[in-house]
């Protein structure tokens, strides 16, 4: 969500950063390992011009805690099970200008996944 109006620069970081999300979260099922979830997000953020502009990981378990069960990263071995709660919320930040997240909530299914998250996932300003 953008507040007042949000640039053209703005609008592409939104795309890319959604394009991200969508390639981690086509990437995701019971079986796979995080880090290779991570980096099918990551590889749409660096074929951009914001490459190298994604500084956290991918995503994390959610259990009792909110960052429980591990992580979705570049230097973490995680494999996906079936039933894993976790996070898919890549972004893009610089500085002095702001950033872009986009997060949703995912269940690992055997051949997938299912997004629990029922925010729209359009571009908005407020």
């Amino acid at each position: 969500m953008f507040f007042g109006k949000a640039s053209k620069k703005q609008r592409r970081m939104y795309e890319v950063v959604l394009e991200a999300q969508l390639a981690g979260i086509e990437a995701i099922h019971a079986g796979a390992n995080g880090k290779g979830v991570d980096a099918a997000a990551r590889e749409v953020i660096d074929a951009s011009e914001f490459k190298g502009l994604f500084i956290h990981s991918l995503g994390h378990g959610i259990g009792l805690s909110v960052h429980d069960g591990g992580r979705m990263a570049p230097d973490m071995d995680l494999m996906l099970k079936e039933n894993m709660v976790l996070t898919v919320e890549p972004g893009v930040y610089i500085r002095g200008e702001g950033g872009v997240r986009i997060e949703d909530d995912i269940r690992v299914t055997r051949k997938g996944c299912e997004v629990l998250t029922s925010a729209p996932k359009q571009l908005m300003v407020v």
